[in-house]
């Protein structure tokens, strides 16, 4: 059968400069961005005061205790929330890989300023990814649809998106039969995903998570149900994918696991509650050698599959939920539910 073309939003060119490769894939200066609680009125500000800068190729984490605005500053960098005053920003900036057009730089900020909301809401489907602690997979749906959603929703063709989900499936050890011992040859990939287990669930939301193979990964508190080891194990794997030699990519990840950050984070983005006010600000950018960074270099091509049950087995219990791209983008100054001080 013919298919249906999908027809999607077109990138203002006033807006986007094409460029060589970049070393910067995203900066954010300058914010002071303000929440508000509709019922009592209070106010939560996250400040940026320093230029935060995420390399191509890096894992960056946002470290910090609860209420200090991890998760506030992630939906900032994440395009789900305007900046409280766009113009007040002193920089905004997002370098994005297009297969026609190469690399192109975006000013968010202007974007912001103009609001060119269904622009924003286009990079953001196309080049950003997450896991998050929120987030459903869709029960109605297979594995295999579940996975081939976003690459469907930014027009990949059949084939491609086939292909595509094909490998991830090998990947992320989902291509294995269903029902262990019989000769069914239904595998996991064509199971509903109301009939996995909860670790299967986890390895399709992440699966999920980087299908469209975006610019900027966002994955929040990844570790909190994992022991140490079970931790480092589902670190390296995602590190090797979305930061590996063949990316183009990034990974921006909220912990408040020091030794975790020291293990896998080439920046390391300190946050802290301001004494006693409704403040959470940026303390400290620094540099990090990660220590895990020879164990992911060293890890097979392959990943998942090629580890062995062993490592598919550790990733079951990695609590990751994918967040939808296509929601819409909150007003400024709105307040998302339940990250008004986290």
């Amino acid at each position: 059968s013919r298919e249906r073309a999908i027809h999607l939003p077109a990138i203002e060119r006033a807006t986007v400069t094409p460029l060589a490769e970049p070393e910067i894939l995203i900066e954010l200066d300058g914010l002071e961005q303000t929440l508000r609680d509709p019922s009592s009125g209070a106010t939560f500000t996250v400040r940026v005061d320093a230029p935060l800068k995420v390399r191509r190729g890096s894992s960056v984490a946002l470290l910090g205790p609860s209420g200090c605005g991890k998760t506030t500053l992630l939906t900032v960098l994440g395009l789900l929330r305007s900046p409280t005053r766009p113009t007040d920003v002193e920089s905004f900036v997002l370098h994005t890989h297009d297969s026609d057009r190469g690399w192109e730089r975006h000013d968010l900020r202007v974007l912001w300023s103009r609001g060119r909301s269904g622009q924003i809401e286009a990079l953001r489907r196309r080049h950003l990814g997450f896991a998050l602690q929120s987030g459903e997979l869709l029960p109605a749906l297979t594995v295999r649809e579940n996975i081939a959603a976003p690459l469907r929703l930014n027009g990949w063709s059949r084939k491609a998106t086939r292909a595509r989900v094909d490998e991830l499936l090998s990947q992320f050890g989902l291509d294995r039969p269903a029902h262990a011992g019989t000769k069914q040859q239904r595998t996991l990939g064509d199971q509903r995903v109301n009939r996995l287990s909860g670790g299967e669930s986890q390895r399709v939301a992440l699966a999920r998570a980087i299908a469209h193979r975006p610019t900027l990964l966002f994955v929040d508190e990844p570790t909190s149900a994992l022991n140490r080891e079970m931790a480092r194990d589902a670190l390296t794997e995602l590190t090797r994918l979305q930061c590996g030699p063949d990316s183009r990519g990034a990974l921006v990840m909220i912990t408040h696991d020091e030794e975790l950050a020291a293990m896998f984070a080439d920046l390391i983005v300190q946050m802290a509650p301001r004494g006693r006010e409704a403040v959470g600000e940026v303390i400290q950018i620094r540099e990090n050698c990660p220590s895990a960074r020879l164990l992911n270099e060293s890890m097979p091509s392959d990943g998942i599959a090629a580890s062995g049950a062993g490592t598919s087995q550790r990733l079951e219990t990695l609590v990751l939920e994918t967040a939808t791209a296509l929601q819409p983008s909150p007003s400024n100054g709105e307040p998302l539910q339940g990250v008004l001080s986290s």
